[in-house]
């Protein structure tokens, strides 16, 4: 019977031990496994709508003529191509507004509503801007009157339901606000192809 007792008394202290390191591992476990819940914010692909209307100049305001010029190309693009509704529309034309000089703001008052009517007409007729090229050297800046200017120019192809892609150069007008001492478009001109 001594060794009866003594086997059953080995079985049943192996049974405790692995019993207990179950509970040990299962404890352990449970402290560091990383609970996996449906997470709606990581599955959010921010869009190029979202980019812009997130927009913050004046904490970010574009560095040079050329990257005002080529936010604006980005921004007239996503306005007359992407899908967005009226609050994110007035935001993206907010941003526009924000890199325009205030004499040119001041000599159009209307400036989001015109905005609007253009590319709320532009958009019914079916045009888009696949895509814009700005010019690769940086411009040379003049003083004019007192204050930095230069120009920068900026290729558009534009197309239309109707008509096959065709482009649309233009130059801007820049000049330095005299407060930030960012560059603002004063205003822009359509011109003819150049061999450029």
């Amino acid at each position: 019977m001594e060794k009866g007792s003594v086997g059953s008394a080995v079985l049943k202290s192996i049974v405790l031990i692995v019993l207990g390191a179950m509970i040990v591992l299962g404890v352990y476990m449970m402290l560091t496994r990383t609970r996996k819940q449906p997470a709606k914010d990581e599955d959010y692909v921010i869009t190029v709508v979202d980019e812009i209307t997130t927009t913050n100049l004046e904490k970010s305001y574009p560095a040079s003529a050329r990257k005002v010029v080529e936010l604006y190309a980005k921004i007239m693009q996503t306005l007359y191509r992407e899908t967005y509704d009226d609050d994110q529309r007035d935001a993206m034309i907010a941003v526009l507004k924000g890199l325009m000089d205030d004499e040119l703001l001041a000599s159009n008052e209307n400036f989001e509503g015109s905005i609007r009517i253009e590319v709320t007409s532009r958009k019914a007729q079916q045009y888009s801007i696949p895509a814009y090229v700005v010019q690769t050297k940086e411009p040379e800046e003049v003083v004019v009157d007192g204050r930095k200017m230069c120009s920068c120019d900026c290729l558009f192809n534009i197309r239309n339901a109707t008509t096959p892609t065709y482009s649309n150069y233009y130059t801007f007008i820049l000049r330095r606000d005299q407060t930030t001492n960012n560059w603002k478009i004063l205003g822009w001109t359509q011109r003819e192809e150049s061999d450029d």
